[in-house]
């Protein structure tokens, strides 16, 4: 299902998930977390689409972590990311994913917007790469739009096509850029969002009984 390492990890994440995740936090994971449990039951087709302006970080980590933790609570679903614009998937993503226990690899390293391979087990992947929520890649209409910046956020109160739309923003790695701690606080909000996603999916299974 997923390899030793990440895991593991998923495993600490979840035991300290009641602690370190806020009040108001969990209350608005599970909204999203009912919203998953009901399409569900109805045989509805799930589909989340985690947003940010340049789909080049945060929502990229949702995305993965998204699908991660559906995998892990037994949840057929899609999980999607996108953005304003179309840029890159940071390369500071992609370390940080490998540093945590990924393995992610590119046949087109020379493009300007690679897309990654990113391996939760040995066969298989999630893909990532930077696009406009706009993309013939993402859903149109009747899925879960997520926020994962607070610019995406305030800019866009509506999501064309969007069957829900939720808040869960997050502070942006990117302030970090050119430092030498850079990849470890991307690994940081990683982190963070792989908690938040892993708690949303538990309180689904535990609705979904």
């Amino acid at each position: 299902m997923l390899n030793e390492k990440i895991s593991k990890l998923c495993e600490t994440l979840l035991a300290g998930a009641e602690q370190n995740i806020s009040l108001e936090r969990k209350d608005i994971l599970y909204d999203i977390a009912k919203v998953i449990c009901t399409e569900t039951i109805a045989k509805n087709e799930v589909e989340l689409v985690y947003l940010c302006t340049h789909n080049s970080r945060r929502s990229h980590f949702a995305q993965v972590w998204g699908h991660v933790a559906s995998v892990i609570f037994g949840f057929d679903l899609k999980t999607y990311s996108g953005g304003t614009v179309a840029t890159e998937c940071h390369p500071n993503t992609i370390s940080a994913l490998r540093q945590i226990g990924f393995h992610i690899i590119s046949d087109n390293l020379e493009q300007e917007n690679p897309l990654y391979k990113v391996y939760y087990n040995e066969q298989d992947y999630i893909e990532c790469y930077s696009k406009a929520n706009t993309d013939s890649a993402l859903p149109q209409t009747d899925f879960l739009a997520i926020m994962t910046c607070s610019d995406s956020d305030d800019n866009c109160p509506l999501v064309p096509g969007a069957k829900k739309r939720f808040s869960t923003t997050y502070d942006d790695p990117k302030e970090f850029d050119g430092t030498d701690t850079a990849v470890m606080h991307y690994e940081k909000r990683s982190l963070q969002i792989a908690q938040e996603a892993l708690y949303t999916f538990k309180k689904a299974a535990d609705l979904r009984g």
